[in-house]
C-alpha cells in the first residue's frame, strides 16, 4: 500500500484509524497491517471516503448504460456495490447486517465497543447446554429433559 499524506495520518506506527485498532508492538502493527480484516476495512474506508472528493460509493449503471437514470433498488445497492436476482434477494440484502454496517459507517455512526446489559449466552449447567436467547432458556426450564436432569442429580 503506497502512502500519501491522508494514509499517514491514517495509518500510523501506534494506532490504525480505519479500524480503530491501538497497535503496540512491531509484531501486532505487522500483522495487524497485512490482514485481511484490515485490507477490507481501508476498502470499505474508500469506497466512502473516496480520495477524489466524489461521491461515496461507486454508483452502478442502469441496464441501459445511462448514470442519468435512477437505479432500481431492488436490482442493485450502490453502497455496496452488490446486484440482485429478485426483489426478495434483495430485501433480504437490505435487511442484514452488512448492508446496515455499510450504512452506519456511511452515516459518520460509531458502533459501541460493547453492548452492556444484554447477554449473549445463557448456560444450564444442570443440563450442560448454552442458549442464545432468554426464550430459550425458560423454555428450556420448563422442558421435559432439564425436568429430569434435575431429578436425577
Amino acid at each position: 500500500m503506497k502512502s500519501s499524506d491522508i494514509d499517514q495520518d491514517l495509518f500510523t506506527d501506534s494506532y490504525c484509524k480505519v479500524c480503530s485498532a491501538q497497535l503496540i508492538s512491531e509484531s501486532q502493527r505487522v500483522a495487524h497491517y497485512e490482514s485481511r480484516k484490515h485490507a477490507s476495512k481501508v476498502r470499505l474506508y474508500y469506497m466512502l471516503h473516496p480520495r477524489d472528493g466524489g461521491c461515496p460509493a461507486k454508483r452502478l449503471r442502469s441496464e441501459n448504460g445511462n448514470d442519468a437514470d435512477l437505479v432500481d433498488k431492488n436490482k442493485c445497492c450502490t453502497l455496496c456495490n452488490m446486484s440482485f436476482t429478485s426483489a426478495v434477494v434483495a430485501d433480504s440484502h437490505y435487511q442484514g447486517k452488512i448492508h446496515a454496517k455499510r450504512l452506519k459507517l456511511l452515516l459518520g455512526e460509531k458502533t459501541p465497543l460493547k453492548t452492556t446489559g444484554l447477554r449473549r449466552n445463557y448456560r444450564c449447567t444442570t443440563c450442560s447446554v448454552s442458549l442464545n436467547s432468554i426464550e430459550q432458556y425458560h423454555a428450556h426450564l420448563k422442558g421435559s429433559k432439564h425436568q429430569t436432569n434435575l431429578k436425577n442429580k
